[in-house]
């Protein structure tokens, strides 16, 4: 069984607690979801659009893909063309790129003749309350003084935190275990010392959501010649259904942090219609 066939059934033996808070997990998360939609400018409706329309790369991929929160942002229909270059920076906190020749995360290109191993972690683990309010803050320091700087911060955040979400219903639909990414690049750096490359929270739940991206990445990495390690199992003592619970208590609590997100209308400059 090849490795990402392995990380998609991590956790198939999980006991009957899991089933019996299935049902209870769904309904939690499309609650979360649509309480981040409520309202007419705070719709997250734009980015679930996006994510839909993405290609997915080839399985070894053959060229380069990658996709950023920058990109995502940028297909919002009411951002300008013009805005896209102010976008940039948000490759340091939320960017993906591999092909045949590197890989890379927020920013950052490594040939893959220097990569080590791609090391899988459960996804869930990464998608905290606490990590979104850290991504918010940086958002906030690399976004720079750009008329509807405001609006626009409220789209950047509204793009990273539903993309968060959908990769939290996508969580419940697939079982907690099973929701294993490659979000962590060992290599050898200047004089052969090896180094590690964490991907950012943006990353992380793009890869958890897109599972056709994640499933390139990992035999991209394998034809290389590199190995892709198997994440960890859940920690002991930690019951499925208390993971459940958690679950709820984290959708939740980032479309309320989306709500209050979103609290402001777009201005005139942003508000004259889609880009040329």
């Amino acid at each position: 069984m090849g490795i990402f066939e392995r990380a998609k059934s991590l956790g198939a033996s999980v006991g009957t607690t899991a089933t019996a808070f299935g049902s209870n997990v769904a309904q939690a998360v499309q609650r979360g979801v649509d309480a981040g939609r409520a309202g007419t400018n705070a719709s997250g409706e734009w980015v679930v659009s996006v994510l839909r329309s993405l290609p997915a790369p080839a399985a070894p991929a053959h060229q380069e893909w990658e996709f950023s929160l920058g990109a995502l942002v940028c297909r919002h229909p009411r951002v300008p063309a013009v805005t896209a270059k102010a976008l940039r920076p948000l490759d340091a906190i939320g960017a993906l790129r591999f092909g045949p020749e590197s890989v890379g995360f927020d920013g950052e290109d490594i040939p893959w003749s220097k990569v080590v191993h791609l090391q899988l972690h459960d996804a869930f683990s990464a998608m905290t309350t606490e990590a979104l309010d850290a991504e918010i803050d940086r958002i906030r320091d690399l976004l720079p003084m750009v008329p509807g700087r405001k609006w626009l911060v409220t789209k950047v955040v509204e793009g990273l935190a539903s993309v968060m979400l959908a990769a939290l219903e996508q969580a419940a639909d697939q079982r907690l275990e099973t929701v294993a990414v490659a979000c962590e690049i060992t290599y050898r750096g200047a004089l052969g010392m090896k180094k590690t490359l964490h991907a950012n929270l943006f990353t992380t739940a793009l890869l958890a959501q897109q599972a056709e991206v994640m499933h390139s990445l990992v035999l991209t990495a394998q034809a290389n010649g590199v190995p892709v390690l198997p994440s960890e199992a859940p920690r002991a003592g930690t019951p499925t259904g208390e993971r459940v619970l958690a679950l709820r208590a984290r959708t939740d609590a980032v479309a309320a942090q989306l709500r209050i997100e979103q609290g402001t209308d777009a201005p005139p400059a942003l508000e004259a219609g889609p880009r040329p």
